[in-house]
Parts: C-alpha cells; sequence; structure tokens
C-alpha cells in the first residue's frame, strides 16, 4: 500500500494544503480576519514545526508535511503566475503619469534601505559582505501581491494613494526582476562568465516576446477569444512556453513568467486573459503563503536580540519613514504620504524568492534564514491591519502633533499635489454638494453646475481630474473624512447628493451634514431596500433606488408584450438612444480613464 501512496503524495499534499487553507479561512472570516493569516498559519500547523512533526496518519496518509521540495515547486509556480499576471496587467504609463515621484522616490528607497541595511550589518562585522547585500535585497521590497489585493478588494485602487502605492510596487518589480537572475551566483557576480549569459537570455525573450507580440498572438488570441477555453489554453500555454524555455537556459523562471505577460500587455484581450488565469493564480498563491507557513521553524530563537530588533527596524521604522517623506516632499500631503508609508511596510514576496536563492549564503549565520522567513510572513499578515486602520493611526498621530501637522499645511510644497486636485471658491452658500462622482454624480454635475454653484467630492484620481478639466468645482478626497467635508463648506450648503455605493460612509456622511447644518436637504441613492432603510433612518430626506425604477419600467414593457403580442414600437427613439448612447460611451472613457 505504502508504494501507491508515494506515487500520490503530491497529490495528498496539495489536499491537505488546500483543506487546511480553506478551514482556517472559514475561521478567518467569522473573526474578521484577514485570510492570508489564515493561509500562513495553515502552512505552520500542517508544516514541518506542527503536525508534520508529529508522524500522524489517517488510512496511512500523512496529516503533516515534513519535505517541502514539492511544495516549494508548486509555490514557484504560484510566483510565475503572479508575475504573469502581473506582466499581462502592466501599464507603464500610469508610471508616466505620477512622473519622477515613483521612479526617482522608489529607486532611491530600494538604494538607501539596502545601503543602511549594508552599514549597519558589514560594516559593523555582524555579516559578511554577500550577506549584507542579500539581506538588503530581502528587506527593501515591498508586497505587490498583498497590497495589491488590498487595494482591489476595498476599491481604492484608482485613488491617489492607491495609484503611488502600484506605481512604487511597479519600480519595486522592476528592481527585484532585473536582479533575480544575477542572484543565483552573488558572489560571482562581476564574473564575465555569469553576467554575459543571464543578460543574453535575457534580450533573447525579449525580442522573442516581441516577435510573438507582433506577427503570433494578434491571430492567435482573436480566434482564442470565440472560445473561454480557447483563451484560458492559450494564455496559460504562453506562459508554459516561457517558463520551459527559462527551465532549459538555467534562467530565471519569474522573470520569465513576467516576459511572457508582457507579450501579451498591449493586446486588446489583455484583461480578458487576466480574468481567465485569475482563479488559477489566486490558487498558486493561496499554495505560495501555505508554503510560507511551512518554512517558519525555531532556528530564530537563536538569533541575537539585537539584530533581530534592526531587521524589524528596518521593515516597520526605517522604511515607512522614508516612504512617509518621499511622499510628503513631493507634494502629497500628510495624509496621503501616512497612507503610503503605513501601506508599504512590509517584506515582499519576492524576498521570500531572494531568500531561497540566498538559503546557504544566510544560514552562514545561525537562525538568518529562518529569521527572514518570519519576518516575511509577519509582515505581510500585519499589512491588512496597517492598512484598515491607516485613517485612525493618521488621526492620532495629528492630534498628538497638532503643530508640526499645521506647519505642514501651512507648506504649500508639502500639498502641492493634493492642492491641485481642489479648486473649491472660497465662502461658497446656498450651493449643491455632490459626494460620488461616478456615472450618475457626474452626470448629476454636468446637468446642474452651470445653473447652480456646486462642489464634487470623489476619491478617484482620474474623475476629479477630468471633472476640474470640465470647469466643475472639485475637491479629491475620501466623503467620510471630516477635513474634506469641512472644505466643502457643508455648514452653509442648500443640498447635498450622495451618489457612492458605500452606504456605512454615506450614512457617516448624512449624519455629519445634519450635525453641522439641520436644515439641509439630502438626496441618497441605494441598491438593496435594507439600504434605502439604513439612509431614511440616518435622515435622508429622498432616495431612489435605480434598479427598483428601471425593473418598473422594465416589467412594464413585457407586461405590455404578453398582453398584447406586440412590442412598444420605438424603432426611431432606439437609433437616437444608440446615438445618445455612443456619445456616452466616449465621454465615460475619457472621464474613469477606461
Amino acid at each position: 500500500m505504502a508504494a501507491p501512496l508515494i506515487e500520490f503524495s503530491l497529490l495528498f499534499e496539495i489536499g491537505l494544503i488546500v483543506v487546511s487553507a480553506t478551514l482556517l479561512s472559514f475561521l478567518a472570516k467569522h473573526l474578521k480576519q484577514p485570510a492570508l493569516i489564515a493561509y500562513i498559519l495553515a502552512g505552520i500547523i500542517i508544516g514541518p514545526i506542527g503536525l508534520g512533526s508529529m508522524g500522524l496518519e489517517f488510512a496511512g496518509i500523512p496529516l503533516g508535511i515534513t519535505d517541502l521540495e514539492d511544495a516549494l515547486i508548486l509555490s514557484t509556480l504560484g510566483v510565475a503566475f503572479l508575475l504573469f499576471g502581473v506582466g499581462v496587467e502592466s501599464d507603464f504609463s500610469k508610471l508616466a503619469d505620477l512622473g519622477k515621484v515613483v521612479v526617482v522616490g522608489g529607486t532611491l528607497q530600494v538604494l538607501l534601505t539596502i545601503l543602511v541595511v549594508f552599514v549597519g550589518t558589514f560594516m559593523f562585522n555582524l555579516f559578511d559582505f554577500t550577506q549584507s547585500i542579500y539581506l538588503g535585497l530581502i528587506l527593501a521590497f515591498s508586497s505587490t501581491l498583498v497590497v495589491v489585493k488590498i487595494l482591489s478588494d476595498s476599491h481604492q485602487i484608482t485613488t491617489l494613494h492607491g495609484r503611488l502605492l502600484v506605481g512604487f510596487l511597479l519600480v519595486q518589480d522592476a528592481f527585484v526582476i532585473i536582479a533575480l537572475p544575477f542572484l543565483a551566483n552573488l558572489e560571482q557576480l562581476f564574473s564575465f562568465n555569469v553576467f554575459a549569459p543571464v543578460l543574453a537570455v535575457g534580450a533573447f525573450l525579449l525580442v522573442f516576446a516581441y516577435l510573438l507580440n507582433r506577427h503570433v498572438y494578434p491571430a492567435v488570441f482573436s480566434y482564442s477569444v470565440r472560445s473561454d477555453e480557447l483563451l484560458f489554453l492559450a494564455s496559460v500555454t504562453s506562459l508554459f512556453v516561457f517558463i520551459l524555455i527559462a527551465f532549459a537556459l538555467n534562467f530565471s523562471i519569474p522573470l520569465a513568467a513576467f516576459i511572457a505577460g508582457l507579450a501579451l500587455s498591449n493586446l486588446p484581450y489583455n484583461l480578458e486573459v487576466f480574468h481567465r488565469i485569475k482563479a488559477l493564480r489566486d490558487f498558486f498563491a493561496t499554495i505560495f503563503f501555505v508554503t510560507l507557513g511551512m518554512q517558519i521553524n525555531l532556528g530564530f530563537a537563536y538569533f541575537p536580540l539585537t539584530l533581530l530588533l534592526f531587521v524589524l527596524f528596518v521593515v516597520f521604522v526605517f522604511k515607512p519613514v522614508l516612504f512617509y517623506l518621499i511622499t510628503l516632499f513631493s507634494g502629497y500631503g500628510g495624509r496621503i504620504s501616512v497612507f503610503v508609508a503605513l501601506a508599504l511596510a512590509q517584506v515582499s514576496e519576492f524576498s521570500f524568492i531572494i531568500a531561497d536563492l540566498g538559503r546557504d549564503i544566510l544560514n552562514r549565520t545561525p537562525g538568518l534564514h529562518s529569521l527572514v522567513i518570519i519576518v516575511i510572513a509577519l509582515s505581510m499578515a500585519l499589512t491588512p491591519y496597517l492598512m484598515h486602520h491607516s485613517e485612525p493611526i493618521y488621526e492620532r498621530l495629528n492630534r498628538s502633533s497638532a503643530r508640526f501637522t499645521k506647519n505642514l499645511k501651512e507648506n504649500r510644497r508639502f500639498y502641492q499635489k493634493v492642492n491641485q486636485l481642489e479648486n473649491v471658491p472660497k465662502n461658497m452658500k446656498e450651493h449643491v454638494v455632490i459626494v460620488g462622482a461616478g456615472v450618475v454624480g457626474f452626470n448629476i454635475a454636468k446637468a446642474l453646475f452651470r445653473e447652480y454653484p456646486l462642489v464634487v467630492i470623489d476619491h478617484n484620481y482620474d474623475v476629479i481630474l477630468n471633472s476640474i478639466k470640465n470647469g466643475i468645482n472639485s475637491i479629491y478626497g475620501s466623503a467620510d473624512n471630516r477635513e474634506i467635508l469641512r472644505k466643502a463648506n457643508l455648514q452653509q450648503a442648500k443640498l447635498l447628493i450622495i451618489s457612492m455605493p458605500d452606504t456605512k460612509a454615506a450614512v457617516s456622511v448624512v449624519k455629519y451634514a445634519k450635525s453641522v447644518n439641520p436644515g439641509i436637504v439630502v438626496f441618497g441613492s441605494a441598491h438593496y431596500f435594507h439600504e434605502a432603510s439604513e439612509l431614511y433612518n440616518a435622515g435622508v430626506d429622498y432616495v431612489i433606488m435605480y434598479h427598483v425604477i428601471g425593473s418598473n419600467v422594465f416589467l412594464k414593457n413585457i407586461a405590455y408584450y404578453l398582453q398584447s403580442g406586440n412590442t412598444i414600437d420605438i424603432n426611431n427613439l432606439t437609433e437616437e438612444y444608440k446615438k445618445y448612447l455612443k456619445e456616452k460611451v466616449s465621454e465615460e472613457k475619457q472621464h474613469f480613464n477606461i
């Protein structure tokens, strides 16, 4: 019986990883904790220091994992899918939009972090040269996977701080992707026999990707897009072709996966490709985080306390302060600078790869490799909490250092970029305030702004830029931020229109508006009936439910057909409506930068 079990050991390991991650995810969901913590904890429980050390079995099937070789291969595949997705979605025009802030700032942060770690370890004879460089590289980068997932889940990817975070992370990813091929032979980095082959293979893959993009992929994917299965298979095949070439030529698989994604990035179907492989990417990403937990062991207990504190200082103090100063001096203000700093206070998933490449080098100091894995896992696990509580943390810092904050705000240089996203006349009275400049909010603003004084509030960077371009008074920021609402002068406003999907934030805005201006009239919108009820209870005077109105009109036309056997004759109106839609589609693309 043992032989068949050995043959299926990889299948059992995958099953154990998935089952443990699922069970702990349910628990995390119940406790309202991030799924990331559940994955890492699952790895600890089933790994070598948990069930793997107990030798427990069920029907001859091990209930723990001691040999990480297969899991690490799957984990590498997870990183490959992650980078493939990053490559497919890459839009370097966003870096151009933010200019030198993310390019210069991101480069400065990476180099300074490596320098500080190098000075703090090698110069004081704590580690040798190679160890110091490895540790600096490991700590310098932040996690694209974790930060972008949180931004996407919380609908903050289009905010100004979301754009800055993605920009900084893209710059970091560029550094680490370039560095990865050289790290396997870091001690012989300047040897021509090491340097030249890496550059040659990298150049070959880039040229190969370019040729595929220009001469092969347009035809292949224009045909594949007709079938979901074909599109999925073509996308995965393109990834594995590059992985196979990288393996055959002893090149970095993660970098090859990124180049494979770049080859698809400017095709008309790139977003469709991304959505097709997203589930597979998430599956392997889960395995990656569980495997990360498996690699945690007790070796870090032998690590000197002073060095442990130094590593934690770099990750949780030095890097955030550095990002805060870079963002602040670039003119994005105190609030956004704090958000960016807290969001990037972790270590990257690529650091795990770097640590694995340099395992033997790091283990020259007992416990160093184990400590690195602990720090990667800990920093990733803390990120959801830091990002979720960034607003209260900022408010607390604001109150505890009121004089410092006041001096910052008086210095226009620190708020230069934020002020460009604000064009509200002083002393506005009897005006309309529109919270949320999506499709509905923006159309209302366009219809009213020439006849009535009004101001629009939204946290979508592109939306506010376009509103200002159209001559509409606008403020960039989150509507549940009291400072933003004060700038809109709700105390003397005549009408408040709330057109935002977040009911909790909408209720907060209504309560604040009614507290400072009891006579203000509030119009709101809701998707569900319970949301409409909450808004009325909060003090909204009129709530409209677009979907209910639309379904009623739809039902009226359906009933007419069922009763008469005819459809309403609106052919002429339909053609006019199609022309109207064509104009609106163009306008919508410009407004939302899509």
